[in-house]
């Protein structure tokens, strides 16, 4: 089975934003990476591109507004809280939430969810809507619950 950093690092290295990500929160059952790419990607190509990272993955695609998909947040952000960075509780819509703020800051936004086995995947990536650099990159790897 595939470690937490390593599928962390596919999905950098799928956006050619390895160089210079760092980790925001690295535990034993969840590790979430940020990084930027130097290339913007067509705004057309947010969607395609990540169903393409998923299927590399070998990932099953989950609905952001599914049963799952609030599980997968819960238990986030139990993982997250067991680091030592305090952090206000996530619900369902989070995912939601996020994106509509950072369009309403002009930044275009696509996240999916993805289960892979022992792990789900949460990647997110957004950029200017102008297609300007840089293309931001988030993964959140966390471990199954059990």
């Amino acid at each position: 089975m595939k470690k937490t950093y390593e599928i962390a690092g596919q999905v950098m290295g799928f956006f050619d934003s390895f160089k210079g990500s760092r980790p925001a929160i690295n535990n034993e059952r969840i590790l979430i990476v940020r990084g930027r790419s130097r290339t913007a990607i067509p705004l057309d190509e947010f969607e395609p591109k990540l169903t393409e990272l998923g299927e590399i993955l070998g990932g099953t695609e989950l609905e952001a507004t599914s049963d799952k998909v609030a599980e997968i947040l819960k238990s986030g952000d139990k993982h997250i809280k067991e680091s030592e960075l305090s952090t206000s509780s996530v619900d369902e819509h989070g995912f939601i939430r996020m994106k509509e703020e950072l369009e309403s800051m002009g930044l275009v936004v696509a996240y999916k969810i993805f289960e892979l086995p022992g792990f789900d995947v949460v990647v997110a990536i957004w950029e200017d809507k102008n297609e300007i650099p840089p293309l931001y990159v988030e993964v959140t790897v966390s471990e199954h619950e059990g």
